[in-house]
């Protein structure tokens, strides 16, 4: 208010000359006024709608859309991630000259409890015998390939190749578990380097030693290789040749490794908070947008952010691990490596999987074995374990020792606090990888107690 009157004052006192120039200059000022914001509104509009347009580019390449009939409908954006949902992941052995087509390699089913903040990862053998829509029973890893090179037929004409290969691997997983898959994602070998390369590699701490000599090569040929045990730090390269070997041990074991890979990647991103760094961001985005294709509906920029939240906030002791394993489920037929599994067991392990981490600790098996003279030791301590809730391997024998240990070769930190804390062993004798003593792993065994001669003769009694 004062200064209009003062710019009033000032033009009574100028001439009829000075008083249009001095109007002229205000009406210029004000137009470059108005210019200057126009510019900066239209400014911001573009980057907004420029940011946008790159982001969808880039999130529409990687999204995928579900040819299923049963695939979920559209669900609102703010609520698409606040209930238990199931994502399978795939490991695709895509070759460049497509002599031996596209195929799964790698089956694991990711059940997300976002309320609870826990996930259970479900590793399916690939040698498992399920019904296949257009083939029959097959071995559960030709579902990939059968949908990718049948789309049209199975999903209707203009149907991605890699949509209808992740659809068909999810409805015999369906089938095979009685269990829907709500969502998918899938990663080629070559991607799956490159990934594990742009977080800066992943540490994993080697239960035992890993010997392949006959590991296959992208150009059909093999190498050998060998992983030696302990804690050390893979490159995409070592994280990927550790995943898939299968010869240096059981395809079980494959599986397992797995899932070490997968929890590690999951503790690398959310313990160097890289979805935080905008560098880091944007090359992972970068190779994320070359490697990964998924139907999990990430171009929508609320979901993204509700899935981001979420992995970010649970936390890795919360991410339990399962696989169909002969231990857990039985196995009616063996026809060559085709595997047919009891319905019934899957359907508890399902249900275990389900219940997630609290189920973690009835999952480890353990052994006990015998390293003092008392024959029969281990035999009654295995059922006193059993009476308290452990699962327990027939007992058998070892070398004379003085020291009882407790050894976990799988990595199952829940059931050896358990089993620690309830034998009351001291921390010394308690090891979560393999120590250079330590006897080699029993067949099937996760957890070894070895009982010394300074045992407690408490743990053979029946509680």
């Amino acid at each position: 208010m004062d200064r209009r009157h003062d710019e009033r004052q000032r033009s009574a006192r100028l001439s009829a000359r000075e008083r249009v120039a001095y109007l002229r200059a205000q009406r210029r000022r004000r137009r470059q006024r108005i210019l200057i914001v126009s510019g900066l509104v239209l400014a911001a509009l573009l980057v907004i709608w420029g940011g946008s347009l790159i982001w969808n580019t880039v999130m529409a390449g990687m999204r995928l859309r579900d040819p299923r009939p049963t695939a979920n409908a559209a669900v609102p954006a703010h609520t698409v991630f606040r209930q238990p949902f199931t994502v399978l992941l795939l490991g695709v052995d895509r070759r460049a000259d497509g002599v031996e087509g596209v195929r799964s390699d790698t089956l694991m089913l990711a059940y997300v409890n976002p309320n609870e903040r826990w996930v259970s990862l479900l590793s399916i053998p690939r040698d498992t015998v399920v019904m296949i829509r257009g083939l029959g029973e097959q071995k559960i890893n030709a579902a990939y390939s059968y949908g990718y090179q049948h789309a049209a037929d199975l999903y209707g004409v203009g149907t991605d190749a890699d949509a209808a290969g992740a659809a068909l691997v999810a409805e015999a997983v369906t089938t095979l578990l009685d269990l829907p898959v709500d969502y998918v994602a899938q990663v080629d070998f070559a991607g799956f380097e490159r990934l594990i390369n742009a977080i800066g590699g992943v540490v994993i701490d080697v239960p035992a030693p890993l010997l392949d000599s006959s590991f296959p090569t992208a150009d059909y040929g093999y190498e050998r290789i060998f992983i030696p045990a302990g804690l050390q730090v893979f490159d995409g390269a070592t994280a990927l040749r550790y995943a898939r070997s299968r010869h240096g041990s059981s395809d079980f074991d494959r599986t397992r490794r797995q899932q070490l890979i997968v929890r590690a990647v999951f503790e690398t991103v959310r313990s160097r908070r890289l979805l935080e760094q905008t560098a880091v961001w944007t090359a992972l985005l970068e190779e994320v947008r070359r490697s990964v294709k998924t139907t999990l509906p990430i171009d929508d920029p609320t979901a993204l952010r509700e899935l981001l939240t979420l992995a970010q906030t649970i936390d890795p002791s919360r991410v339990a691990s399962f696989s169909i394993h002969p231990r857990e489920v039985a196995v009616v037929a063996e026809i060559g490596s085709d595997i047919y599994w009891n319905r019934r067991d899957l359907a508890a392990l399902v249900a275990r999987v389900k219940a997630g981490p609290q189920s973690i600790v009835e999952q480890a098996y353990v052994q006990v074995l015998n390293g003092t003279p008392v024959n029969g030791l281990a035999a009654r301590v295995s059922r006193s374990l059993e009476q308290v809730g452990f699962r327990t391997l027939p007992p058998s024998n070892t070398d004379r020792r003085e020291t009882t240990m407790l050894i976990d070769y799988t990595g199952n930190p829940a059931a050896l606090a358990r089993l620690a804390a309830h034998l009351g062993l001291p921390e010394q004798y308690v090891f979560a990888t393999p120590p250079a003593d330590a006897p080699p792993q029993p067949l099937g065994a996760d957890i070894v107690l070895v009982l010394g001669r300074d045992y407690n003769p408490a743990w053979a009694l029946s509680p």
